[in-house]
């Protein structure tokens, strides 16, 4: 098998490791928080639909200013923070539901992930002129870009770093303000304080729902541009069924990373090199020996066989999945 295989599925990789990272920074927030969140595929999937919209009606509403391409350049970026923002509204049902009126975090969860289902249909059809299950494909997209020293690797491994997505490297370098904001802040402070003794907290005069409410609306806002960036950069369009379980790959990746954003990064890649598998490794010696429907399963079989291996030994938020009985619930 040629180095130029490996080296395009790293650069496939890298792709992969910016949706499952960033999805799993949003789970990060909304966990320390102390609210469970399962429904980061639902809030991936209004993003991948709002995005590729956001991404086309800014593209053409900018359009050209004095010879300048104004849509091609910011129409794709404000297409990822129009799927965020989509994305954090959608969260606030989850925040509502498990905060407000205390429903079951997995419950919830749950139903977020179903109607998120039907929904992207309803806006599909909405936005893509009655097309329910895809948009026109060919949308627009950043310019890409290599990465200086790592682009000139001889043996064909250059490939890994050359035309990335510039989100590819916001998202890697995303791990610093919130290792930052969570652990050098007095905000990060009072937000992990409200996942692992909430009465404690309160008594200390702090709102524990306003801050869990900020953490399931970053969670939100983190899954929604995830989805987005999948549908605008790196698939072109809205097809249904684009993030086909990746927000639960996000969360197992969330849960074995013990909910370190550094740690994220590994296992966020990791999982990101099993989806590439399939993609692009599929005819390396051993792999094409199995059943092609054996490959497609690759990504999945390695998230159960890593949370088999390593959950009994992380240690989520202490109070993260029980209702908050104290004041100020509303």
């Amino acid at each position: 098998m040629p180095f130029t295989d490996i080296a395009v599925a790293l650069q496939i990789s890298f792709t992969y490791f910016t949706i499952i990272y960033l999805t799993g920074l949003g789970g990060l927030y909304s966990e320390r928080s102390g609210i469970v969140n399962i429904g980061l595929e639902g809030l991936m999937i209004i993003g991948t639909v709002t995005g590729a919209f956001g991404a086309r009606f800014f593209t053409d509403t900018l359009g050209f200013a004095d010879g300048i391409a104004l849509g091609l350049v910011w129409g794709p970026i404000l297409g990822i923070l129009f799927g965020a923002l989509c994305g954090m509204i959608f969260a606030t049902v989850h925040a509502v539901a498990t905060i407000t009126f205390r429903v079951d975090h997995i419950v919830s969860g749950v139903v977020i992930n179903l109607v998120a289902v039907g929904l992207a249909r309803f806006l599909s059809s909405t936005f893509f002129d009655g097309q329910s299950t895809q948009s026109d494909p060919g949308g627009p997209h950043l310019a890409r870009l290599d990465i200086p020293g790592l682009s000139s690797l001889p043996g064909g491994l250059d490939r890994a770093f050359e035309g990335l997505s510039p989100i590819v490297i916001v998202a890697a370098l995303m791990v610093i303000p919130v290792w930052y904001s969570l652990n050098r802040t007095r905000w990060g402070l009072r937000l992990r304080s409200c996942g692992e003794n909430p009465e404690a907290t309160r008594s200390l005069g702090v709102s524990v729902p306003v801050y869990r409410y900020q953490g399931v609306l970053l969670s939100g806002a983190f899954a929604g541009a995830s989805g987005a960036f999948l549908a605008a950069e790196v698939v072109g369009n809205w097809r249904e069924g684009t993030a086909p379980g990746l927000g639960f790959i996000a969360l197992a990746a969330l849960i074995l990373s013990n909910w370190n954003p550094i740690r994220l990064m590994f296992f966020a890649w990791l999982f990101g090199f099993a989806v590439a598998i399939p993609l692009r490794l599929n005819n390396a010696p051993i792999i094409s020996a199995l059943p092609p429907q054996f490959i497609r399963m690759i990504p999945y079989i390695v998230t159960i066989v890593a949370i088999a291996g390593f959950v009994g030994r992380v240690r989520p938020p202490a109070a993260a999945g029980k209702a908050y009985e104290g004041a100020g619930g509303t």
